[in-house]
């Protein structure tokens, strides 16, 4: 090399690398820093929508191949397949991918980098009414199915779990005495959650029923293995059809939703809501706050002390003239 000449840097150290290997090197590196299986399977689930989307469309599914253009593509692809909530869950995979091909210098720069998420508005949060839930429980027989779905359903209800959380549960996360469960959430952080007379009943009534298996998960299918995400969502919503239940999302993160406003519109305060759901910020808890207050002026609407007293006037089609 003579002075003054420059280092040409190539775009690409590894052209011969392809997606699938990319990918499974990826999850690699993710296990070796202790990352939770829910983000492992959540990394593996969005990257192959992405190598299934590439292959549809007739891509080059080499990562070096793979422009932003394509990412683009690939979001808007998402969107309409699903929603913008979904694409934008997408795009934080894919970032995460190529900025660890960046990092590992397999890769010079990231084509997911100036891909701006998707403007997801906000969507009004789904709750299920008192006689919804009612219904949907009195789907549940007493059979085994019957009373380990009672349990689950209060214990979303009454805890406000998510889904991961409560397939994560163990039968030694339950403390009988105190009335609580030790609940892993996101980040592998732990939290305390207490449960009500109603869900203890229901949950003493299922172990009686459980037999001795070798998980130790709390819950469990028809067969003894755990219960994992996919079948605690094909259980809500088999209960919720059986109840006739529309215009509701049928999920597990629905009770979520309906736990949250329900502490709140009984006196419940915001910081405590909080750490009950492991938010790790207000963000979220302010939304349920939101619908708590719409729904504090309704009632006050329909029950107005003021209104109630005789000195509230009929309402009249045409106005009076003040004299």
């Amino acid at each position: 090399m003579t002075p003054g000449q420059t280092i040409r840097i190539d775009t690409v150290t590894r052209p011969d690398l392809n997606l699938a290997a990319g990918i499974e090197a990826f999850l690699t590196y993710c296990r070796s820093r202790g990352l939770s299986p829910h983000t492992l399977d959540y990394y593996t689930f969005r990257l192959t929508a992405l190598r299934r989307f590439l292959e549809d469309r007739g891509y080059e599914s080499a990562p070096c191949r793979i422009t932003r253009p394509v990412i683009r593509d690939f979001i808007q692809h998402e969107i309409e397949r699903c929603s913008a909530s979904t694409a934008n869950h997408s795009l934080i995979s894919v970032r995460a991918f190529f900025n660890y091909l960046v990092e590992d210098e397999i890769l010079a720069e990231s084509p997911a980098s100036g891909v701006r998420k998707v403007v997801n508005r906000k969507p009004l949060i789904d709750v299920f009414s008192p006689e919804q839930i009612e219904t949907v429980i009195a789907t549940c027989g007493a059979d085994f199915v019957g009373l380990r779905d009672r349990a689950v359903i209060l214990v979303l209800l009454d805890c406000g779990l998510r889904a991961s959380e409560t397939c994560g549960l163990t039968a030694d996360d339950v403390n009988w005495k105190e009335h609580t469960l030790k609940v892993l959430g996101k980040g592998r952080k732990e939290r305390l959650v207490s449960f009500g007379r109603a869900t203890q009943q229901a949950l003493g009534r299922y172990l009686a029923r459980r037999p001795e298996l070798p998980t130790s998960n709390l819950f469990v299918t028809w067969f003894g293995e755990p219960m994992n995400r996919h079948r605690l969502y094909e259980l809500v919503k088999t209960r919720c059809l059986r109840a006739g239940i529309t215009g509701v999302r049928a999920s597990p993160h629905t009770f979520r939703h309906t736990f949250a406003t329900s502490f709140l519109r009984s006196g419940g305060d915001c910081f405590t809501l909080q750490r009950i759901l492991g938010h790790e910020d207000l963000a979220m808890t302010r939304r349920y706050s939101e619908v708590s207050q719409t729904d504090a002026l309704e009632r006050h609407r329909a029950y107005s002390p003021a209104d109630r007293l005789s000195l509230a006037e009929p309402s009249q089609g045409r106005r009076k003239r003040i004299v």
